[in-house]
């Protein structure tokens, strides 16, 4: 199960090597894994296999979905 992440305020709850997928308008944009993210986690990295490496930018307006909290 997918849960949201505190999206459009920040990213910084995923952790590199989580699996995410980004939305826009419900749309789904990109799936992978997190490659890397800035310490305020404004901006993700996300590689998949088939579609390579991609940067994304939380006031672009994307909905970020990622793993479950743990616990």
């Amino acid at each position: 199960m997918v849960n949201r992440v505190k999206s459009p305020v920040r990213w910084d709850e995923v952790e590199i090597g989580d699996s995410v997928e980004l939305r826009r308008n419900g749309a789904r944009i990109h799936a992978g894994h997190v490659d890397a993210r800035t310490a305020d986690g404004d901006v993700v990295w996300v590689i998949a296999p088939a579609a390579g490496r991609r940067m994304f930018h939380i006031a672009d307006g994307y909905d970020l979905a990622g793993p479950p909290p743990a616990g």
